[in-house]
């Protein structure tokens, strides 16, 4: 900022060396300037101002980026219930009608018309040969009666009928499966679905965090050009009656209105970027939201002790984690694949032609084992494939780990950094404020010049807008740090579930 003053001041000179303007009254905001001006001020207004924690409940509740990361809770509980039906019974029904043109039935009536009539022979060719002459049929009467006393009990048996209604119930329970030792990783994706989640909820709860302490930054450093534009408003109307008197020179006037031109293109920039900001802060938060106008936000953080590996504690690593234990089980069950499959089944038929069996109803019970010895290699081949995915998935959370610990090194590092340069810009901003009025007081009983007048002006606002910087970097490096050790939630006051 100084080297541009210092630019338009050497341009000034230049242009007073080739025709000194005429004096003219103190500036008055641009209509660019102040359209800018009060294109922000109607962004703004229509904005509901909330603390940060509000926009930081608010982005729980309607950031799309979380909601869509929830949903891979929701993938993996659904995931877990179909690991889990290998060791659930299976119940089917089914039923069917059939029609055939033409039946097939057993004539019983008429084999046993066949038999009965057999029996006779026989009794007359026993009688012929014991008696010398056949029976009479006052001897075969009993016979024949009680042959048809039977054959009257006696119906045709339909094998299918035309019209025939079936009807089965099976009951399938697996009593036994090697994949019975893979359930227990089912539980644990679950856990590590949750766990991305919080990772993922962490980052755009840090994300909001940056944007809001990022606007409140670029407030605190607008009222510090807007100071500077006041300062520079008095120096020109300064330096246009001290012109008008005589004891001044022109080039103090242009000085004056430099500085004040400074102040404002400041201000517009400063301006945009807020809007921009907003915007941001919207699509975060899914509301049009924006800071409170008072106190900037404050937090207390402390760095964890390095014995204690803070950096272990993010939700990230833990996932990781969690997924190179279920690799590694994965990788253990493929050495039990041979073992046998023992299923039980309770079967039960409904058959509307009862045939041989006299009956309509059937029940079966069945116990099964099934044993693949050799399955052309494919379970050699997934063997090897899972234990290259367990050297894989402990390089990778080795190197995350290894990520991590540097992430929460840096994020300490910047904290320490953050908190001295802030206390070396309040301080300099302190002398700086010191000079200004120890020179204006100066100037105005004619011991200085303008030029030294201009300068401290400018140390003052980049004295002051370097302070307002340090504070919201500060408070920036607190939110960085507890995200790096997991705890950016409970750091900014929302419930860890």
């Amino acid at each position: 900022m100084r080297s541009l003053f210092l630019a338009a001041l050497t341009v000034a000179a230049t242009g007073l060396a080739q025709s000194p303007p005429a004096l003219t009254p103190p500036s008055s905001t641009s209509p660019g300037v102040q359209r800018a001006l009060d294109t922000e001020q109607a962004f703004v207004a229509g904005r509901r101002q909330v603390t940060m924690k509000e926009a930081l409940t608010l982005a729980e509740q309607k950031n799309p980026d979380l909601q869509a990361a929830r949903t891979s809770i929701a993938l993996a509980a659904a995931n877990t219930r179909k690991a889990m039906a290998v060791a659930l019974p299976e119940l089917s029904l089914g039923a069917s009608y059939v029609h055939t043109s033409v039946a097939q039935e057993f004539k019983a009536k008429d084999s046993a018309k066949a038999q009965a009539e057999g029996t006779i022979g026989l009794v007359n060719y026993l009688s012929q040969t014991f008696t010398g002459m056949p029976a009479t049929e006052a001897q075969l009467a009993p016979l024949r009666a009680q042959q048809n006393e039977a054959l009257a009990k006696v119906e045709d048996i339909a094998i299918v009928a035309r019209n025939s209604v079936y009807g089965s119930v099976l009951l399938s329970q697996v009593l036994f499966s090697p994949n019975f030792f893979l359930l227990p990783a089912a539980w644990e994706g679950n856990d590590a679905a949750k766990l991305g989640t919080l990772e993922a909820r962490e980052q755009i709860l840090l994300a909001v965090a940056r944007v809001y302490l990022g606007l409140e930054g670029i407030g605190q450093i607008e009222q510090a050009a807007r100071e500077a534009e006041q300062v520079a408003l008095k120096r020109e109307k300064d330096a246009k009656a001290q012109a008008s008197a005589g004891t001044s020179t022109e080039i103090a006037v242009l000085r004056a209105q430099s500085e004040t031109a400074q102040a404002r293109s400041l201000l517009v920039q400063l301006s945009g970027q807020r809007v921009a900001l907003m915007a941001l802060l919207e699509a975060l938060v899914g509301e049009p939201v924006r800071p409170m106008e008072k106190e900037p936000t404050h937090f207390d953080v402390t760095a964890g002790k390095d014995e204690d590996a803070p950096w272990e504690r993010s939700y990230g690593l833990k996932a990781q984690a969690v997924g190179l234990k279920i690799q590694e089980r994965i990788s253990s069950v493929d050495k039990l694949t041979w073992l046998p499959t023992v299923v039980a089944q309770a079967k039960g038929s409904y058959n509307s032609n009862k045939g041989f069996a006299g009956t309509n109803f059937i029940f079966d019970g069945i116990v099964a084992a099934q044993w693949t010895l050799y399955d052309r290699g494919a379970r050699y081949a997934t063997m090897r494939e899972n234990e290259a995915k367990v050297v894989q998935e402990r390089a990778q959370f080795e190197a995350a780990s290894a990520k991590a610990k540097a992430n929460w090194i840096g994020a300490k590092t910047n904290l320490d950094a953050a908190a001295v340069a802030l206390e070396q810009a309040e301080a300099q901003a302190a002398l700086a404020t010191r000079a200004q009025k120890q020179v204006g007081a100066a100037y105005e009983a004619g011991l200085t010049t303008s030029l030294e007048v201009s300068d401290v002006d400018n140390k003052r606002f980049l004295a002051a807008s370097s302070a307002a910087q340090s504070r919201a970097q500060l408070e920036i490096r607190k939110v960085e740090l507890a995200a790096a050790e997991g705890r950016l939630a409970t750091l900014l006051g929302l419930p860890e579930n």
